[in-house]
């Protein structure tokens, strides 16, 4: 009988991506401000950047001014050292030299860095405020992965009630349509609104503006027809106006995930669902496999002997799409012993998830064995089926 292995290579989701911060050569901190608000309260930002490598990085900050097209915004350049941390208190003045702006920043370095913002309001000789992290520019919603922010609320200007806004920056150098939806705790749409965002343009809309009445609990659904944007929401309380972020979602691959590129790994089963080997496949950003190897029995009735399978391919790689009708790879064994032959393995492979799990299947066909030991793998083989395997993200990412 002719032996098949399935091999499933599942999304192994890296912890670093499920949290704050996330280092990143493109940041972008959705909402900063130094500017009157509301019930009184009076806005400052302070800003931080951290170098998490070992060599000296260089670092842009844009400031990215609301509703306002920046493709041509100038930078601030600075160098940080490895392990060392840029300071800017009141940077929108102290930096920017405004006295009164609200917006947006955008953080471009030679090597991933880290951001971090205090918003905080000054009352007297106190403070107090919130903390907004640099974004990846990858988790940017696009067309077809929106995201969505919990916990909004808008229920009265007194004191113990809460207002609730909405925060945007456009991460892309043209325009993004931006559809919100207010969701209801039913998942009921109540209230949509569409904004048209500038190229790296910074938006700010009271949840007021939807025209819906008081509620305590809201969801914003947050997508994009054309574009990209990061979008954050924030709940003050009306008394004090002390404020709350409410981050959006995003996958923890980075959002898309953005590109197939990285190192695949997996375990082969037989049919009785035993681990009887691994597999390992390279993919570059296009998509292209660039090596292929693996290590299994090519007949356990036969023999109880792994054999290893491979094909570098990364001077002429090949694009995944060409592994669905079967790609052929054949390895010479004759150098373990005269008995030994060659094995034609076949391989298939597709896509499972969006660029985070691959399936497939491997069948292998000997010849050239010889002996009362080996000769058998020159038979089809038997039925070993279904594998299931993680899928690990690039190393060092």
């Amino acid at each position: 009988m002719k032996r098949t292995m399935l091999l499933l290579i599942v999304g192994l989701l890296a912890a670093a991506q499920a949290v704050a911060l996330n280092p990143a050569k493109e940041l972008y901190v959705p909402a900063v401000a130094r500017a009157a608000g509301a019930a009184g309260s009076q806005w400052y930002t302070d800003l931080y950047v951290f170098n998490p490598g070992t060599e000296t990085v260089s670092v842009d900050i844009y400031f990215l001014p609301r509703s306002t097209d920046n493709t041509g915004a100038t930078p601030f350049k600075y160098d940080l050292a490895g392990g060392e941390t840029l300071t800017l208190p009141d940077v929108i003045h102290g930096t920017f030299g405004e006295e009164s702006a609200a917006g947006a920043f955008r953080i471009v370095a030679t090597a991933p860095v880290v951001a971090n913002c205090r918003v905080y309001n000054r009352a007297g000789t106190d403070t107090f405020g919130q903390g907004l992290e640099g974004v990846p520019a990858s988790a940017a919603i696009t067309p077809g992965h929106p995201t969505d922010v919990v916990g909004l609320a808008s229920n009265g200007t007194a004191p113990g009630t809460f207002r609730s806004n909405v925060f945007a920056v456009n991460t892309s150098a043209s325009t993004t349509t931006l559809e919100l939806s207010l969701v209801d705790s039913s998942g009921s749409t109540v209230a949509t609104k569409s904004y048209t965002l500038k190229p790296y343009a910074a938006l700010y809309a009271k949840v007021t503006d939807f025209g819906v009445g008081d509620f305590d609990s809201g969801t914003l659904h947050a997508a994009v027809t054309a574009g990209s944007a990061i979008v954050v929401a924030a709940k003050n309380d009306n008394g004090s106006s002390d404020g709350t972020t409410l981050e959006p979602w995003w996958s923890c691959s980075n959002g898309e995930p953005s590109s197939p590129a990285g190192k695949y790994i997996g375990n082969v089963y037989n049919a009785d669902g035993y681990i009887r080997g691994g597999i390992t496949v390279y993919l570059d950003d296009a998509g292209n496999v660039t090596y292929i190897g693996w290590r299994t029995e090519p007949k356990s009735a036969c023999i109880d002997v792994d054999m290893p399978g491979w094909e570098d391919l990364s001077a002429a790689p090949i694009p995944f799409s060409q592994f669905a009708g079967g790609h052929t790879v054949v390895n010479d064994y004759t150098s373990w012993g005269s008995s030994f032959g060659q094995i034609q393995w076949t391989v298939t492979l597709s896509w499972r998830g969006e660029n985070q799990s691959i399936e497939g299947t491997i069948t292998a066909k000997g010849s050239g064995f010889s002996g009362i030991t080996l000769s058998c793998l020159n038979d089809t083989g038997d039925d070993h089926t279904v594998v299931a395997a993680k899928l690990v993200p690039p190393e060092g990412s």
